[in-house]
């Protein structure tokens, strides 16, 4: 939120378990990157690590990993697989999105993108998202609502012009100054996180007066606030009372590096700058994990980024949030093909001069 971590200049990171092939895609990932100086350090190296990354898609990596772990007690150990992980561990999955990867990169090496393998073994008992014979994807997904909790106080105190606490059991939570756009935290970011995830959660918004000292300690802005309380708060879900045939598009690209991480975001605000989709659609041309799309839309949506046709501003007491809607990638549409030739690279589009060196590297066309 708001780059509340410390920036890391130079990343050291000890690459275990990967074949010449991967870890020179790394080299030449990191090479070409300029933002943060990426170093490979090996257990020879005289620097400590901030991040070891294990390919563990053999016996051999998972030994690896866990032998990492034992000798590097406070640096985060890495999973890079092409499969979930069955226990709670950071985690990059295969195979590396280059959209993404410096931003994973650097919350792994700052103890985020934490894979948590109880909430995934939940989440796959709502989300059942499926391939038919012809190879067209379908899902059931819940939706949530964001004008509930603490996401939806944040929203109603961002809304006015006076100064409001949200409390939750008489304590505050955040404190939000609406004429300065500024948010002050009281609690840690953890708790405020697991307070997002209690969808039965009671606030109270409370208007407090005027105070100098607590808007000069407000660093975090509301944009960035809404934007990491909506992802926490929606969880792979639908914001309501948005359905798979609602269609939008992107007003503008959002400022991602100032925002929490959302999985493939870069991908999606490209495409979504181009062309206005529905859900159904997204998920048949791009092929992208259903919980990481709807976070994107709950986060863009939350924030204003998001514009959407008549059929969002539906009466919000008319229909049931905690239903469940089904995704259908069949879909043959004009708009469905249109975005097919937007979201496939082609003469037209071709792919970035990075991605192109990738895949020939790793020997793809």
């Amino acid at each position: 939120m708001d780059n509340l971590l410390p920036k890391i200049k130079t990343i050291h990171i000890m690459l275990q378990e990967m074949g010449e092939q991967q870890e020179a895609v790394f080299r030449m990932a990191f090479k070409m990157h300029n933002t943060t100086n990426y170093e490979i350090v090996t257990p020879d190296s005289a620097v400590k690590p901030d991040l070891v990354l294990v390919d563990t898609d053999t016996e051999q990596g998972m030994r690896t990993w866990g032998a990492s772990k034992a000798a590097y007690p406070d640096v985060p150990v890495a999973m890079f697989s092409s499969s979930e992980p069955s226990v709670t561990t950071p985690y990059l999955p295969k195979p590396i999105k280059f959209d993404s990867l410096f931003p994973v990169l650097r919350s792994l090496s700052q103890g985020g993108n934490v894979f948590d393998a109880s909430a995934s073994r939940e989440r796959s008992a709502v989300v059942d998202a499926s391939s038919n014979l012809d190879g067209a994807r379908k899902a059931t997904i819940h939706r949530f609502n964001p004008q509930k909790g603490v996401l939806g106080a944040l929203k109603f105190a961002s809304q006015g012009h006076q100064d409001i606490a949200i409390l939750h059991e008489g304590k505050p939570v955040l404190i939000v100054f609406p004429n300065i756009q500024r948010v002050l935290l009281t609690v840690s970011a953890t708790e405020l996180e697991k307070l997002c995830k209690d969808d039965n959660l009671a606030v109270v918004c409370k208007v407090v007066p005027d105070n100098p000292q607590w808007k000069e300690k407000a660093k975090v802005t509301i944009m960035s606030c809404l934007w990491q309380m909506a992802i926490w708060t929606a969880q792979g879900r639908l914001i309501y009372p948005m359905t798979p045939q609602t269609v939008f598009t992107l007003k503008r690209w959002p400022n991602l590096t100032r925002l929490a991480h959302v999985p493939e975001s870069m991908r999606l605000s490209a495409f979504l700058t181009k062309t206005s989709v529905n859900l159904n659609i997204l998920y048949k041309v791009m092929p992208l994990e259903m919980p990481d799309i709807l976070n994107y839309l709950a986060a863009t949506s939350v924030t204003g980024f998001l514009a959407t046709d008549a059929e969002y501003a539906v009466d919000q007491k008319a229909a049931d949030v905690s239903e469940k809607v089904k995704v259908d990638g069949t879909v043959d549409t004009p708009m469905a093909k249109e975005a097919e030739k937007i979201a496939g690279p082609s003469a037209e589009q071709p792919r970035g001069l990075l991605q192109r060196l990738m895949r020939k590297l790793i020997g793809k066309k």
